[in-house]
């Protein structure tokens, strides 16, 4: 198996690290299917996808644990699963124009499986495990932070990291029966080491608000969360009109008697 030099070099710069070893990044980004079609054994991702995961979920629990002493376990664990979830471990991917390299086979190719979440997350894994072997672990450590900065970043330290504001609203609109919150990327902006991703969340065919962050999932809670503030103001705008309604009423039968 073999890829241009060209390409190797573009697939380098993309991903912003250079390779001593080219036959890494040539089986970091071998998905699984493409071996299918050969006779004889070429090695794919998975094992590198498997290291990568374990270095991946390290460095971000030791990052957090200095960014916040005061949290606990079962805190930290929520951050770290936000910071490397496989919608946002996929945005990274594609930023990094993964999706444009990927070796798969004809039947995943012709499915648009390069562009599918799980296997953009995988790849990206891969790509960790094979600079891992490639270099040295500070040096995974370093590229790991570079990446991910923006995002650590973005972690509140609060209690507010626990609210799930889409989760929040599809509840309410459930309750106040107005109709199901549909989430719309409206663009992605910045460069590709550092997308900005802005979100238009909606209710049918109406508009109620945006808001952008470095990854999909923090445009949508952000979007989410001003909608439903703008929800509550309204909300306590009608009970007070119906608590002033009552009122008149209750003076109109005392006037009466």
């Amino acid at each position: 198996m073999k890829m241009n030099q060209t390409i190797l070099s573009y697939t380098e710069d993309c991903i912003r690290y250079q390779f001593n070893n080219k036959t890494f990044l040539l089986e970091a980004l071998t998905h699984k299917s493409f071996c299918i079609l050969e006779n004889r054994i070429i090695p794919h991702n998975e094992r590198f996808e498997f290291l990568g995961d374990a270095i991946l979920g390290l460095i971000m629990a030791e990052q957090l644990m200095f960014l916040f002493p005061q949290d606990n376990e079962g805190m930290l664990s929520k951050k770290r699963a936000s910071l490397i979830n496989q919608e946002t471990l996929a945005e990274k991917a594609l930023a990094m124009k993964l999706s444009e390299f990927l070796i798969l086979g004809p039947g995943e190719k012709a499915q648009g499986s390069h562009l599918k979440p799980r296997i953009l997350a995988s790849a990206l894994e891969a790509i960790i495990g094979a600079i891992y072997l490639d270099s040295n672990f500070d040096t995974v450590k370093q590229w790991i932070n570079d990446e991910f900065k923006n995002n650590i970043s973005e972690i509140k330290p609060d209690l507010e990291y626990e609210k799930d504001y889409k989760t929040r609203l599809q509840e309410l609109t459930y309750k106040i029966k107005i109709g199901t919150p549909i989430y719309e990327l409206v663009s992605t902006t910045g460069p590709s080491h550092d997308p900005e991703f802005l979100v238009a969340l909606k209710i049918g065919t109406h508009e109620k608000a945006r808001a952008s962050g470095k990854s999909k999932k923090i445009a949508e809670q952000k979007a989410a969360q001003i909608y439903i503030d703008e929800l509550a103001v309204l909300m306590k705008a009608q009970l007070n009109h119906e608590n002033n309604n009552k009122q008149k009423v209750k003076l109109g039968k005392t006037n009466v008697k």
